[in-house]
């Protein structure tokens, strides 16, 4: 019988994924949303694409730009890496 330490998501996905569909939710801008946040809408831009992560004080900037918690985005990003490293372990494995 399985538990819930064997699930694995079916597909893993970068919290940035979130963070771009609830911009487009709100029909803001990248360049607006970077601007509240005080990054560059480069730096928004690969957050959005997942060729950067979501750090603590991104967190807190997006928390305090679009009104979501920052520990919502955290906790997404760390689960992102957890499952993105044990799939690693799994092919390193094999």
């Amino acid at each position: 019988m399985k538990t819930a330490n064997d699930i694995t998501p079916t597909h893993i996905f970068h919290p940035g994924v979130v963070l771009g569909e609830e911009i487009e939710y709100r029909k803001l801008t990248r360049r607006s949303v970077a601007k509240d946040m005080g990054i560059s809408a480069t730096v928004l831009s690969e957050i959005i694409s997942g060729r950067r992560n979501i750090t603590t004080a991104t967190a807190i900037k997006i928390e305090s730009a679009l009104g979501i918690n920052a520990l919502f985005f955290l906790n997404m990003q760390v689960r992102y890496e957890y499952y993105k490293a044990k799939e690693q372990m799994k092919k390193t494995a094999a």
